[in-house]
């Protein structure tokens, strides 16, 4: 009882209620300083919600704006001998073109030049194709890479029509490594013994 008297007798004193003001004064200072960058922030945070992060929005090539698309990956796959394309339809509309069956799509080496086409199988073309894209999705497209001329860490350029994407990176296709003594595949009937 002793101690709440004490402290009491602190508060209502001069000192006391100067200090309280310090401590509200700065309290209130900080807090409008947070209200004061939160609502700075407001404007960036209402595009963000229209168009995906401002920065995403920037980060867009002209041709992409123009046709629709973003390129999310290119990465090797079934062994090497292709590679798999996958990119997200941002303005359906201007997509159209892209995924036009019509279209002749491929790839061309940076190095070499050399055009990589996507392979026809009995089943059709192997790329996704449709009159009516969504915005958001994501599609892919198969290209042939014989003799796996195009590897990870190359450059290559999209070619779909009219649309023109240069600077592709093909990614690690995130394949475990296969180590130098060991085989890639067995024959069949090979037990591994000498």
């Amino acid at each position: 009882m002793a101690g709440r008297c004490k402290v009491a007798a602190v508060c209502a004193s001069s000192d006391g209620q100067n200090i309280m003001k310090k401590v509200l004064t700065i309290l209130c200072v900080f807090l409008a300083l947070l209200a004061t960058i939160g609502l700075a922030a407001l404007p960036a945070i209402a595009v963000a919600g229209a168009e995906g992060t401002p920065s995403e929005s920037r980060l867009l090539s002209d041709s992409e704006k123009n046709f629709g698309i973003k390129v999310v990956s290119l990465r090797p796959t079934a062994g090497g001998q292709m590679l798999d394309l996958r990119f997200q339809v941002i303005d359906p509309e201007k997509a159209k073109a892209v995924l036009d069956k019509s279209k002749k799509a491929y790839v061309q080496d940076g190095k070499t030049g050399k055009t990589l086409p996507v392979p026809v199988t009995k089943a059709g073309s192997m790329r996704q194709t449709t009159p009516k894209p969504e915005a958001g999705r994501i599609y892919f497209m198969l290209f042939s890479n014989p003799g796996w001329m195009v590897k990870e860490g190359g450059s290559v350029s999209l070619l779909i029509g009219d649309f023109r994407k240069d600077g592709i990176i093909v990614d690690a296709s995130g394949a475990a490594p296969v180590s130098a003594g060991t085989p890639a595949l067995k024959k069949p009937g090979d037990t591994g013994k000498p």
